[in-house]
């Protein structure tokens, strides 16, 4: 029987843990998702990505930490993969390969001038090596590095998953990923798709949360919904050069962290009012970039949203009440769990690399040409 499941492993800009899915791919390439688990990450693993990604560490060691936290998260990562089919009682050999994203922990999509040479850069870590050493299973990972390579920000690939799965649609649709990083993609027949990073999504919430809440993030929204929303502190915010950019263009948390909160929202010394103003702040950089690129091109009739934003209450009432021409449902009813939807891109991305089949849109993310995006470890 022809192996057609396929593992996709994630581990987002939130680092909370590993997201493994479990996808099954038909002859036609088709996928249909089966399963999907949360790996949570040890509290220590968390803090060393912690450290890496914040650059608490004295620059005599990162190199050493950098390395050591590589093969970690191969170890983990290899975990989750297999945790997830024992539980679905499957043998390895039942699993066609894993697509394994790693955890990001350096993305620089402007250009740099070094030399004579333009150079961008992005760096995923779990070691790919271990993952299949310690699985038995071929591993496909590094994805982005290939978009780069044709000139592309290697972000945001979710568009390439949005085309494949809403591309054909009469209408419009805009599918808004809000995780660490807000990311959106809209397709539909006949139309040139368009896709981009909008800017933080949970992650400067988290920072508040996990600094004067003493907890990894506002779950649902109730932290904020105690506090007042500082106006005129979020007009000032609204004017970041970042947003004015034109797509494609990518970001991360080496942009949207502290240093951004202290800039713009330092002056709001009330905890619950911090988080609230922020909250809120979140949603009109979402409202702004469909009022400035998105609706003046194309007349959008669904957002379909997805990531652990979708979890937030308070931003997502914001968002229902700032975008009222537009319904707004959840990627679930398209059979794409929002908490596992990247999981799920991943999958597809290494099926695709697998078949040798070009799997960046480079409308979406910049680059000249289309790739194949995919390194093979084999067993």
């Amino acid at each position: 029987m022809t192996k057609n499941l396929v593992i996709g492993l994630n581990s987002g800009t939130s680092f909370d843990g590993v997201d493994a899915s479990l996808v099954k791919f038909s002859s036609d390439n088709k996928f249909k998702f089966i399963d999907g688990i949360i790996y949570e990450y040890p509290n220590r693993v968390k803090e060393k990505i912690r450290d890496v990604i914040s650059g608490n560490i004295h620059s005599t060691s990162l190199l050493k930490e950098l390395s050591q936290l590589n093969f970690l998260l191969g170890e983990v990562f290899a975990d989750a993969a297999l945790k997830i089919i024992k539980k679905n009682k499957l043998r390895k050999k039942d699993i066609l390969l894993i697509a394994s994203h790693g955890q990001t922990v350096f993305h620089h999509p402007d250009i740099e001038h070094i030399g004579s040479y333009k150079v961008r850069s992005t760096l995923q870590i779990g070691e790919s090596s271990v993952i299949s050493a310690r699985t038995g299973i071929d591993v496909i990972s590094n994805f982005r590095e290939a978009d780069i390579a044709v000139g592309g920000q290697g972000a945001p690939l979710i568009s390439f998953m949005d085309s494949v799965c809403f591309g054909r649609s009469k209408n419009p649709k805009a599918i808004l990923n809000i995780g660490g990083i807000a990311n959106v993609t809209v397709v539909g027949k006949n139309i040139t798709p368009i896709a981009f990073d909008i800017g933080p999504g949970n992650a400067l919430i988290d920072l508040i949360a996990r600094d004067l809440f003493k907890k990894e993030l506002d779950l649902s929204g109730a932290f904020a919904r105690k506090g007042n929303i500082n106006y005129k502190i979020i007009e000032i915010a609204l004017k970041d050069s970042f947003f004015k950019r034109k797509p494609p263009k990518t970001t991360g948390k080496e942009y949207f962290n502290f240093s951004f909160i202290r800039k713009y929202f330092s002056g709001i010394k009330r905890k619950e009012d911090k988080i609230a103003t922020v909250t809120f702040f979140t949603a009109k950089v979402i409202q702004q970039a469909f009022n400035d690129f998105i609706f003046p091109k194309y007349k959008v009739n669904e957002i379909i949203s997805s990531g652990g934003g979708v979890k937030n209450k308070t931003l997502m009432n914001h968002l229902i009440k700032l975008i009222p021409s537009v319904r707004f449902s959840n990627s679930d009813k398209y059979g794409l769990p929002y908490e596992y939807k990247e999981a799920i891109l991943f999958a597809l991305l290494g099926y695709t690399c697998k078949k040798k089949i070009r799997n960046n849109v480079p409308f979406c993310t910049g680059a000249k040409k289309k790739a194949i995006l995919g390194k093979m470890t084999n067993v």
